[in-house]
């Protein structure tokens, strides 16, 4: 069975009516992840998050190795109103105001084997198969909502055990809503709640993903129009005549009316769902620095992508000044601290020789100088004078 992976345009158009807003968590994320670190059918979500989404068949998927953490939303497939055929084959059906539960919704985590090829299947409504994800050595599964009760007023029990209301036949409460994900029915109307995706994901990657699956389908009568939530099916309006059908791949379970309908118009159940998210290992670079021959150099700094530099203490260097540090070795491009680093970089040290000092280590004292002068005077001039008066004698 080909597996049919969503594309971003497919999910908008798919996802309308649940609202999700998975795939435009967060702006450009700090770390320079970017989708085409994603995979061909990934998708960034947030800072260094990717997912991968699923709505029909089976295939295997393979982590990518960059991966640091891996886990997986599964939804079960909701299950269909009230069917006069079990086996839900005749075209033609009675509702009996009964509607279906929604199926299972649970999060999975493999961060012990993050990197292995996962088997998924993704459930479809009336089909055998639940929301299936194993890699080879732990599977998981969520279970699918149930069909409402044949021959009677009885809501479906969602896949995670919440029943659906049951009618009486009376005209007090003659119909039975569809259990949801996360709870039975609030009253026999109203389809049970299904799951936010947020309630069970904090501290795990869908931590704040306000996607809603495995609503519990609703019920109509005349002048009663139940409400659904999280993708269930529903009246159209208080005159039950029509059904709105459930969210593509919710979850939620179908909508039930007193009248004839067909699987067709509206009373099935929604396929299931399964989200692939895991996390990757920020890109970093490393930035070195280049003494330059004087001092010693400061340590080299790995710097996550996107990210400045920290500017290291100024190096010193006996008989030379720091001028600073340049992005080139020409040293005619200073060093921006401040800029992000985006790729290996090394910054070089510029120096000043300071002046040459006199041989003794030390500068000759102000008053000293004069008096080295004089002396200096002093002396030729006694050279001189010793000079005239050999001169004299010989003449």
């Amino acid at each position: 069975m080909k597996l049919a992976v969503r594309k971003t345009s497919t999910v908008l158009a798919a996802f309308a009516t649940v609202g999700v807003s998975s795939l435009f968590m967060g702006a450009a994320p700090a770390n320079a992840v970017t989708s085409d670190d994603c995979g061909p059918d990934g998708t960034l979500i947030s800072a260094g998050v990717c997912e991968q989404t699923f709505d029909a068949g089976t295939t295997t998927f393979t982590v990518p190795t960059a991966a640091t953490k891996l886990e997986v939303l599964l939804v079960g497939a909701g299950g269909a109103g009230a069917d006069q055929d079990s086996s839900q084959v005749t075209p033609t059906t009675t509702g009996y105001a009964a509607a279906g539960g929604g199926g299972d919704v649970q999060i999975f985590n493999f961060d012990s084997n993050p990197n292995a090829s996962l088997t998924i299947t993704v459930a479809q409504a009336g089909g055998p198969l639940s929301s299936t994800v194993t890699d080879g050595v732990t599977p998981h599964s969520v279970q699918n909502g149930d069909d409402a009760a044949t021959n009677g007023q009885v809501g479906g029990a969602s896949g995670s055990g919440k029943a659906g209301a049951i009618g009486t036949g009376s005209d007090a409460i003659p119909y039975g809503a569809g259990g949801g994900a996360g709870a039975s029915p609030l009253n026999n109307a109203d389809g049970g709640a299904g799951v936010t995706v947020s309630d069970i994901g904090a501290g795990t990657l869908f931590a704040g993903d306000g996607d809603c699956f495995g609503g519990g389908g609703a019920i109509g009568i005349v002048d009663v129009k139940g409400e659904a939530t999280c993708g269930g099916g529903e009246p159209t309006d208080d005159t039950g005549a029509t059904l709105v059908a459930p969210a593509l791949n919710s979850g939620g379970g179908g909508g039930g009316l007193n009248i004839t309908r067909t699987l067709e118009q509206g009373r099935a159940g929604s396929d299931g769902f399964v989200s692939v998210r895991w996390q990757l290992a920020p890109v970093t670079f490393v930035l070195t620095f280049a003494a330059n021959g004087h001092g010693t150099a400061p340590a080299p700094q790995t710097i996550v992508a996107g990210q400045p530099a920290t500017k290291p203490a100024d190096p010193t260097a006996d008989g030379f000044e720091f001028k600073g540090w340049f992005a080139d070795a020409a040293l005619t491009i200073p060093a921006d601290f401040s800029a992000p680093v985006t790729s290996a970089t090394t910054f070089y040290a510029s120096w000043a020789a300071l002046p040459a000092l006199a041989a003794t280590g030390g500068a000759p004292s102000p008053v000293e100088m004069p008096i080295g002068i004089a002396a200096l005077v002093a002396g030729a001039g006694l050279f001189a004078f010793a000079a005239y008066r050999r001169k004299r004698k010989a003449n």
